[in-house]
């Protein structure tokens, strides 16, 4: 299975050509195995639609609880080589260590992703691209939880080294601090950057782990393919409500079916970005809003709970300091993104009158 690799120059791989033609490719399924009869259910709704190039299904399934369910493993490949049998689809599933990679080989796996936590272990990855050396299967590298470029970069440039030809990428948002409207922010700018260094590579979406939510799905497939991705990984499952994994961002075959035939998928841009239509943005900022309306609710309830908490008598000589201090800090903040401090300064005020009047 392995055959020698002569290294090449990291330049020279950055160049080297991946399976793509000018139309977008579609990887759909379930988030997880959880039967034979729910896989070919999903899996002949899906053919119908004709517009599937592999059939997606998650077997190990890598979940922050042990008590979570883990994913039916090994069995599930059994189930999978079922479906490419009775439907001729091609198949995909993801894989996190050099066992799962040897397992999935055994039953003619078509297509294999690194998931976002594994691609944060550098040493896992190597195992994972060692393992598949001499290989002719194509690869997909879903980028790391945290908004890292170079580790996303790198993971995918181990693969390239093992001489692997048909490497990809995946988007599926990342991890960041704070309240979002989405469930892994897409930060745009980050798959795009790595487009500029792998002009190559194929990009493709995860709309449903940037979503979260199965209502946000076809918001962000759009503007995935408006920023140029070559294709999408979409999360659908005959009965949402009772996935056992991920059900607020899976859709149904009816769904995803009428998504597909809103979308352009004949023309992938490669990755040229164009300018996303006036209605696709106000969604966007009409999203946003709410966010920013929901947060300045929790922070006057907050304030609300420590009006509530304070002492009768308690001197507040302390509290002008540390307002011009909370102040000074945000200031400074707004002249880091952008924003005029006198904006921020007055929008502050406002917020400070509204909690004092609330608390009153």
């Amino acid at each position: 299975m392995r055959n020698n690799f002569k290294s090449e120059t990291l330049k020279s791989m950055e160049k080297q050509d991946v399976k793509k033609s000018g139309k977008s490719i579609v990887i759909a399924g379930p988030c997880s195995a959880e039967s034979p009869e729910q896989l070919l259910e999903t899996a002949n709704a899906l053919k119908s639609s004709g517009s599937v190039n592999y059939y997606r299904a998650g077997l190990w399934k890598p979940r922050t609880s042990p008590d979570s369910f883990q994913g039916v493993g090994a069995e599930g490949l059994k189930w999978l080589k079922m479906v490419k049998q009775e439907t001729g689809m091609k198949v995909a599933t993801e894989v996190g260590c050099e066992k799962h990679v040897l397992e999935a080989l055994k039953y003619d796996i078509d297509l294999l992703w690194i998931g976002a936590r594994t691609v944060s272990n550098p040493f896992v990855v190597q195992e994972i691209a060692e393992s598949l050396r001499g290989v002719d299967i194509p690869i997909l590298v879903k980028n790391p939880l945290n908004p890292d470029l170079e580790l996303w970069y790198g993971a995918i440039i181990r693969f390239m080294k093992q001489g692997i030809k048909d490497v990809g990428a995946i988007h599926r948002g990342f991890s960041i601090w704070g309240e979002s409207v989405y469930r892994n922010p897409p930060l745009w700018k980050i798959p795009a950057a790595l487009k500029e260094r792998l002009p190559d590579i194929r990009i493709i979406c995860d709309p449903s782990h940037i979503a979260g939510k199965r209502s946000l799905v076809p918001l962000v497939s759009r503007r995935a393919l408006e920023e140029g991705a070559g294709g999408l990984m979409i999360e659908v499952h005959p009965d949402p409500s009772i996935a056992m994994s991920d059900a607020a961002q899976q859709l149904t075959p009816s769904a995803y079916c009428d998504l597909i035939s809103e979308l352009d998928l004949h023309n992938c841009n490669n990755g040229k970005r164009e300018e996303s239509s006036i209605d696709e943005l106000s969604s966007e900022m009409d999203m946003v809003d709410e966010l920013l309306v929901h947060t300045i609710a929790n922070r006057m309830e907050l304030s609300k709970q420590i009006a509530r908490m304070e002492t009768p008598g308690r001197s507040d000589d302390g509290q002008p300091q540390k307002l011009k201090k909370v102040l000074k800090k945000l200031l400074g903040l707004a002249t880091e993104d952008g924003l005029r401090p006198d904006f921020i300064h007055r929008l502050f005020d406002e917020i400070q009158k509204e909690s004092y009047h609330m608390n009153s």
